[in-house]
């Protein structure tokens, strides 16, 4: 009985290291699918990384998973070399839930470890892992909208209606990946508004004045930046004139 426990014990080890070697490589080839994914297509060397990740996904196919993560891992050290005559830039962000948001802007991606699962941010994506659970696969930073309607120092003069003038239509550019859109519009006299819309346009009325406002992309795990500020003034219009005539009459 003894002897028997020790042949299973035996064997059931290298089926353990095989999992974890399986575990480990898997992990190492997904950080390096996504920094190539993610790649700049005119970045250096970046044929002979995807080459390198191909080679790497024949050697897990074929349950060669050592070879496999070093491959993999050769796939990322040569991009990750590639980006670093750029300035690596990116940000961390811990909510109040514990969730942590690493966005990379340039240069090198930013490997994210948590719960025993690797990913690589590069450049121009965002991830937002959860406290507790492995990192998700990152996303696109979402592009800057670009205000469309009215043009920058436009001069608006426009009839009276109810809670101001208007409505005035701010308008701007659809953003691919966005969810909704959020507009801050600052008057030169009076505070800050701060509105939100689902399309890629928002109809407020307005007291008479001079504003400036900019737009950002929004996503259920992305914000955007915000576009560059753009100006307008807002008038009331001249009432229009009324022409009576009074006509004479044979009525005495």
């Amino acid at each position: 009985m003894k002897g028997s426990f020790l042949l299973a014990m035996l064997m059931l080890a290298p089926a353990e290291a095989e999992v974890r070697d399986r575990a480990r490589a898997q992990s190492v080839l997904e950080t390096a699918r996504n920094a190539v994914k993610h790649a700049d297509a005119k970045a250096a060397r970046r044929e002979e990384a995807a080459a390198k990740l191909k080679e790497a996904e024949a050697h897990f196919q074929s349950a060669r998973y050592e070879e496999a993560a070093q491959a993999a891992d050769g796939a990322w050290k040569l991009l990750s070399t590639s980006a670093a005559s750029q300035p690596t830039a990116f940000t961390v962000a811990v909510d109040d839930k514990g969730s942590t948001t690493v966005t990379s802007h340039s240069g090198q991606p930013v490997r994210v470890d948590a719960e025993g699962v690797t990913r690589s941010v590069g450049p121009n994506t965002s991830m937002r892992v959860t406290k507790g659970q492995p990192p998700p696969e990152p996303k696109p930073l979402l592009s800057v909208p670009l205000p469309t309607q009215p043009s920058d120092k436009l001069k608006l003069s426009v009839q009276p209606a109810k809670g101001g003038l208007g409505p005035i239509t701010l308008a701007w550019k659809a953003v691919e990946g966005a969810e909704s859109y959020e507009v801050e519009l600052v008057p030169v006299r009076g505070e800050k508004r701060v509105l939100t819309a689902t399309t890629a346009q928002l109809k407020v009325a307005l007291p008479a004045g001079a504003y400036r406002w900019s737009v950002r992309a929004l996503a259920r795990e992305a914000r955007g930046e915000a576009s560059p500020e753009h100006g307008f003034e807002v008038a009331e219009a001249p009432a229009k004139s009324i022409k009576l005539e009074v006509q004479s009459t044979k009525w005495k």
